[in-house]
């Protein structure tokens, strides 16, 4: 037992045993008054798409995870800095890799993914958009639909959506 202790005899403490020192990220509580009923609604259909529980009538049978990334900065040119990395078991007669400068300026633009996982399939979908709309998100969407078409034999279809 210690009084006190560093930061950097804690770390090392740590890295004797094995153990590495990293911060924890804290996580907030939602303010949403409907937090519980929605955590709850997409557990169930997450449990459907598992099988672990059976679709009542009205309710889904296919589940899809939906998530949208971007802007994604496309910028393939080709260079030095794609050359063989660095480091301990490098060629002693290769001559050190150049720093990539940095770069605020897409003459080319960037690109927007728009991604759906079919939880029941174990299939990923997605669409890469110039910009990122609500109507191209609806496109996206409506496609998605048409994976799974309404009709007597057909099942229901629903998507449990998360913004970044």
């Amino acid at each position: 037992m210690v009084d006190d202790i560093s930061h950097e005899g804690l770390r090392v403490l740590l890295h004797e045993e094995g153990v590495s020192f990293q911060r924890v990220k804290t996580w907030k509580a939602s303010r949403d008054p409907d937090y519980a009923v929605e955590k709850a609604r997409i557990e169930h259909l997450y449990a459907i798409a598992d099988g672990e529980a059976l679709s009542e009538p009205g309710e889904p049978e296919v589940v899809f995870r939906m998530d949208e990334f971007g802007p994604l900065d496309l910028q393939p040119h080709p260079c030095r800095q794609w050359a063989e990395r660095g480091g301990r078991h490098k060629d002693p007669d290769r001559e050190p890799r150049p720093r990539r400068r940095a770069t605020y300026t897409r003459p080319h633009g960037v690109r927007h993914l728009l991604a759906a996982y079919d939880l029941s399939n174990d299939k990923l979908y997605g669409h890469v958009k110039k910009t990122k709309t609500r109507t191209k998100f609806q496109e996206f969407c409506r496609y998605l639909r048409t994976l799974h078409p309404i009709g007597p034999e057909s099942r229901s279809c629903s998507t449990t959506s998360r913004r970044t």
